[in-house]
């Protein structure tokens, strides 16, 4: 009876260790939260949405209208590929030679980026449930296909929270390419409202929470130690001269 019991219990201790680590195979590595959630409640850091019927909405509306109808086509087309893509490969335009796919220690870390600024411009999202300008005005055409889980979250803008959060990290990993990085951001953002996505609201708010995920990955302990792999990386590629490995110099 004694060695039944045994047997029972080792089974179930088999069986327990066996789901313990299918979760852990099911985790994403990206998947770590470094930001402190409590600083990021929307209502202390943004304020309210413009109103649909505000005179302010109203511009907003027809600033869309003008900045769509003054693009040309080569404009027109970053846009569209702009919102294709949520990934910090869109800063190859203004870094020659970053490859991302090359880069994987970059990679990884910039995954971890967009994983953190999902979490905090959800928070925002979910709590204002704005119309998108092209449900409140149906002459304003979008550039991509509506999708039904986008309607009704246009305040602040998804993408522009990541080209900032994205920005402010790469700035720090490559600061001899700051200027030209956070430029890039500024159109990444924009680019929303050419392509009928976005108020110009919407784009403000989404750089606030942007800069501000940055800002709180960039002095995490725990962060920081990822970056001075990607530096690293990005060094032996040749994309920054700043060495993470670099020593303070001693105090005399």
């Amino acid at each position: 009876m004694k060695l039944l019991n045994s047997i029972k219990l080792a089974l179930v201790a088999v069986f327990v260790l066996s789901l313990s680590l299918q979760t852990f195979a099911q985790e994403k590595p990206e998947e770590v939260l470094y930001l402190d959630l409590s600083r990021y409640k929307p209502e202390l850091i943004l304020p309210p949405a413009p109103k649909e019927d505000s005179l302010e909405r109203q511009m907003e509306i027809q600033t869309i209208k003008n900045s769509i109808a003054k693009l040309d086509q080569r404009q027109k087309d970053l846009a569209v590929r702009d919102a294709k893509v949520l990934s910090v490969s869109i800063f190859a335009d203004v870094i020659p030679g970053f490859d991302i796919e090359k880069l994987p220690v970059t990679k990884a870390l910039f995954d971890k980026v967009n994983y953190n600024r999902t979490q905090a411009k959800d928070l925002a999202k979910d709590y204002f449930t704005i119309k998108r300008p092209y449900q409140t005005d149906a002459t304003i055409i979008p550039c991509q296909e509506p999708v039904k889980s986008d309607l009704n979250r246009t305040y602040p803008s998804g993408h522009t929270t990541f080209g900032y959060a994205a920005a402010v990290v790469l700035a720090n990993l490559i600061p001899e390419k700051a200027n030209v990085i956070m430029d890039r951001a500024r159109l990444y953002g924009n680019n929303r409202i050419f392509c009928g996505a976005h108020y110009s609201s919407d784009v403000a708010a989404g750089e606030v929470i942007g800069v501000m995920v940055g800002n709180d990955l960039v002095h995490n302990k725990k962060f920081k130690t990822l970056m001075k792999k990607a530096k690293e990386e990005l060094a032996q590629a040749g994309l920054t001269s700043a060495l993470a490995s670099k020593k303070e110099p001693k105090k005399e």
